[in-house]
């Protein structure tokens, strides 16, 4: 008899402590997504809405996007009440910290047979970037959008520090940041005089392993 009480006891109180350990596991899977696969799908739709945005709104500004999200989330759409980016979202590995998202917009401009073009070149970097090296917008990505030669030039250097880098996620938040910060410093607005600046080269000889003259005629096609 007392046998079968303790036996009972036993379950019971088993059984409350899984309860209990079920209910911790899905709040915590709620609150801070424990899938990393997910994460990363999260993440990097959360960039492709920032940069969808910044690409709009650069198109009408034809100007640097210096990186304040709440300009795009506070400015409305010509003809339309909707701004150009909804609510502010952050990287689900954040897990509930407010890291932002780092985001430059560099406008440029070419004159081709008389003809004065606009380019636009964004980047965008997950801060979390150095734990997580695949939160990253990939060449797909761009392969589906309308995107300048600017961009096509920033994509390709992307790909290559990647590549370079390969899983070594803190070496690429390194690199990629690098990157990241030319751009943001550079003041020419003019494409020739952008992809020829000699600080330019010797960046990207560091931060891809490849010489940049190697590859200039591709990438400016």
């Amino acid at each position: 008899m007392l046998h079968d009480q303790r036996g009972n006891t036993v379950f019971w109180v088993l059984s409350v402590i899984l309860a209990l350990a079920l209910i911790l596991i899905l709040a915590l899977s709620g609150k801070y997504n424990l899938d990393p696969e997910k994460n990363t799908d999260d993440c990097t739709t959360n960039m492709k809405n920032i940069w969808v945005a910044t690409a709009d709104y650069m198109g009408d500004t034809n100007a640097d996007f210096q990186g304040d999200l709440e300009i795009l989330r506070r400015t409305t759409r010509p003809n339309s009440k909707a701004p150009y980016l909804g609510e502010e979202k952050y990287c689900p590995e954040s897990q509930g910290r407010k890291d932002a998202y780092q985001v430059f917009g560099k406008h440029a401009t070419e004159v081709i047979d008389g003809t004065l073009r606009h380019y636009v070149g964004i980047l965008i970097l997950c801060p979390n970037l150095h734990h997580f090296p695949r939160h990253l917008l990939d060449k797909t990505f761009y392969d589906n959008m309308s995107i300048s030669k600017l961009q096509t030039l920033m994509v390709n250097d992307i790909v290559k520090i990647n590549q370079f880098t390969k899983s070594n996620g803190k070496l690429k938040a390194q690199y990629l940041q690098k990157y990241f910060d030319h751009w943001k410093n550079t003041q020419s607005s003019e494409f020739e005089v952008l992809i020829g600046d000699p600080a330019y080269r010797t960046l990207i000889a560091e931060v891809t392993g490849v010489p940049l003259d190697t590859d200039t005629e591709d990438e400016e096609e």
